[in-house]
């Protein structure tokens, strides 16, 4: 029966059973179609997917509790992606069992919200020996073994071929002639463990992590679905450079570009700045990385272990807001006495000093320490708030400490104190009656 012969019949309560059921047949469809987009790709079909929404970390495979815990500090910043290394040498002693490692590592990342690129061979620190042609069979092992285990996993985003393939001293120290030829042995390596790759895997991705814009390599990047490269750049120029070399070689394949390592302390390379520059090439990223711990805990990593954060701006950048460096309008400058509150701040680390001072005796002095603490504390949170002190040494974190240590020497705490009201007084510039 049609809709015109119900109409022709005036029989609206029909007309209406006809439209729910039409409805719910829609709602039907559409509920299976978007689940099987979240299944994968149909077999030998590539994904579809848009790099310029990942927001990653690179993260080492942890123990499940341990990265449950760290994963759920990314999820409150929308991180969604996972980068980590891959191991060789743990392959060729545990077989199987490692397989299996790195299988329940990407489903518990899945599970977490994260998707998984796994980075199967590693540039730095290369063993030259692991790239020459004796070592291929045991390489090719390797790449079948991870590859086939991973391929049908919801949780792979992609595989991220190799790290850095040049960056390593058997390159960099080589003579210019003997770079050439060693980068070609590299390059040959890799090409055949991407080639490999593809053949088990033709409904995957696969990318390699360029050192630089200018180390991307033209046999290895056509073989591609993602060009990807990193970025530890000093200053936005060079920055910008580095970008447009990368965009340059994915224009010529027709491929999307993906950052898949930047942000270093020790490099002049912060975060935010890092995190500007994938802003403003519109780029995907992965920041190196999410836990302040291991070896470079002092020059990367953007949360400490429980779950507190290096600093805000990482986080801010993230969500593509950044510091007024007047480019575009004034800096307006922070006055802690707006209010007079760095007045009141004086005065009550004034009498806290004066009163313990005239304590009957030394345990008295040692025993009064709440009101000069609180006093401590209400001009460290004017000084903070206005970023007036080094953040990397918050005087909060000392008011805790403090607070904490019954035997904190009261000395300590008095000079602690009057640093602070210097402090509020050269920035406030307030001069004594």
């Amino acid at each position: 029966m049609t809709l015109r012969q119900l109409d022709n019949r005036s029989n609206a309560a029909a007309k209406l059973k006809l439209l729910r059921f039409l409805r719910a047949v829609v709602a039907v469809v559409a509920f299976y179609t978007s689940a099987a987009s979240f299944a994968g790709p149909a077999a030998g079909r590539k994904p579809e997917i848009d790099c310029s929404k990942i927001r990653g970390v690179c993260y080492n495979i942890r123990p499940e509790a341990d990265a449950r815990r760290e994963l759920a500090y990314g999820s409150r910043v929308g991180l969604n992606a996972v980068r980590f290394w891959l191991s060789r040498g743990e392959y060729a002693k545990s077989g199987d069992e490692y397989v299996r490692k790195v299988v329940d590592f990407v489903r518990v990342c899945d599970s977490c919200g994260y998707k998984s690129m796994p980075i199967l061979f590693n540039g730095n620190g290369l063993n030259p020996k692991s790239v020459q042609p004796e070592s291929y069979e045991a390489a090719d092992r390797f790449t079948t073994a991870i590859v086939n285990a991973l391929k049908d996993e919801p949780g792979l985003l992609m595989f991220d071929m190799m790290n850095e393939p040049l960056c390593n001293e058997w390159i960099s120290g080589a003579t210019s002639e003997e770079r050439k030829e060693r980068s070609q042995t590299t390059w040959k390596f890799l090409r055949r463990q991407i080639e490999l790759a593809e053949r088990l895997a033709p409904q995957c991705l696969f990318t390699v992590g360029y050192t630089t814009g200018y180390e991307i390599e033209q046999t290895t990047a056509e073989l591609l679905d993602v060009i990807s490269f990193h970025d530890y750049s000093e200053s936005l120029e060079k920055g910008r450079q580095n970008y447009e070399k990368a965009l340059e070689w994915g224009r010529k394949f027709g491929k999307q570009v993906l950052q898949t390592e930047t942000g270093c302390l020790a490099r002049a390379n912060s975060y935010e700045m890092a995190l500007r520059l994938c802003h403003e090439y519109k780029t995907g990223w992965f920041l190196f990385n999410l836990i302040i711990s291991g070896r470079c805990f002092d020059e990367h990593g953007i949360f400490y272990p429980d779950g507190t954060i290096r600093d805000a701006a990482t986080i801010s950048a993230m969500f593509g807001c950044f510091r007024n460096r007047g480019e575009n309008c004034a800096i307006v400058p922070p006055n802690p006495n707006r209010e007079g509150k760095a007045d009141k701040a004086l005065k009550l680390i004034r009498k806290a000093l004066d009163d313990n001072a005239k304590a009957s005796t030394f345990a008295d002095r040692n025993m009064d320490r709440k009101d000069l603490l609180y006093a401590c504390e209400v001009a460290a949170n004017l000084l903070e708030a206005c970023e007036l002190v080094p953040m990397s040494e918050l005087p909060t974190a000392k008011v805790a400490a403090f607070r904490k240590n019954h035997d904190a020497d009261i000395l300590e705490i008095r000079k602690f104190a009057y640093s602070l009201a210097m402090r509020l007084k050269e920035i406030c510039q307030i001069v004594d009656d």
